[in-house]
């Protein structure tokens, strides 16, 4: 079929069921739950203002200050790894051998990382901290600052939450902002396969039927190839109708061989990414409710 089974489980034999769910949800949210610059600031500024307060004096308990409470246990050692990976990082990116990727590499750490960090006992919940002022604080009370035998677990959970923050900061083409020239060359046919990675035949399917109503004529699947087209590097229009034809959509309109290629002969415009499409055609309509529909079906 279109989409074969991308959820191909790592470890089957070594972490329980609901542990492989963990790790594969951070896989896939990653960029979502370790772009933390957001964090940074909030704790950055924080910080600022809690030194500022505090009276400067020859016997003041700045230990107090800086580590009293889970909040300011939580921004004293994050920060103090804050970007200590740079360095790193950098001697990775500058000194790829020729026939070898920086960025592969830096992908493939990342995954062992996440996997990693999914597995942390500390790291339960991550997923709920988001950019707001609270969330992270939440987080910080439920980290057993107080308990001296868990110092090197915290040690290393922060280490690691560090450098997957970078790298993916990094993955998300914001080198420039850690003085870093990168070339993202390499990354554009690697975000098509990961897109598709997200989507099997069935995720399609029930995308397909909540947008229906569109599919009234052999000439309107052209718009959900153009999707597959532009979204998850699908080529093959041939091949496109012939599966459309096996997921058996009786209610809907058919796709005969060779509908694709008359369909766009017709319509140059569909040649074109679809973000050049003209806003006002039918096809642009059901691109963009299809794309949606997706979104909505890998949300669930």
């Amino acid at each position: 079929m279109m989409f074969q089974d991308n959820n191909t489980r790592h470890d089957s034999d070594m972490f329980s069921l609901a542990m492989q769910r963990r790790m594969d949800m951070m896989l896939q949210n990653a960029n979502k739950l370790f772009s933390l610059g957001w964090l940074r600031k909030r704790l950055w500024k924080e910080f600022v203002n809690l030194i500022g307060e505090t009276p400067a004096t020859e016997y003041g308990n700045y230990s107090r200050v800086l580590l009293g409470g889970y909040e300011r246990r939580f921004m004293w050692e994050y920060l103090s790894v804050c970007q200590k990976s740079i360095s790193d990082l950098k001697r990775i990116l500058e000194n790829a051998y020729d026939d070898t990727d920086p960025l592969k590499e830096l992908l493939e750490e990342r995954e062992e990382l996440i996997r990693e960090f999914a597995r942390m006992p500390l790291s339960k919940t991550w997923e709920c901290v988001k950019n707001d002022n609270h969330s992270w604080r939440n987080f910080a009370r439920r980290l057993p600052f107080a308990d001296f035998s868990r110092k090197e677990d915290i040690t290393r959970f922060f280490l690691i939450l560090d450098r997957i923050s970078v790298i993916t900061d990094i993955l998300c083409r914001k080198a420039k902002e850690y003085g870093l020239e990168v070339d993202y060359s390499s990354l554009d046919t690697y975000d098509v396969q990961e897109q598709r990675k997200q989507i099997s035949d069935e995720v399609l399917i029930e995308a397909i039927k909540s947008v229906g109503s569109f599919l009234t004529t052999d000439s309107t699947w052209t718009a959900v190839y153009c999707v597959l087209r532009d979204d998850y590097g699908i080529q093959n229009q041939s091949q496109f109708e012939r599966d459309v034809q096996k997921f058996g959509l009786k209610k809907l309109a058919k796709c005969p061989d060779g509908t694709v290629s008359r369909t766009i002969a017709n319509n140059v415009y569909l040649s074109l990414s679809i973000e050049d499409w003209p806003s006002d055609k039918k096809f642009t309509k059901l691109a963009a409710a299809l794309r949606e529909a997706i979104k909505a079906e890998l949300a669930k």
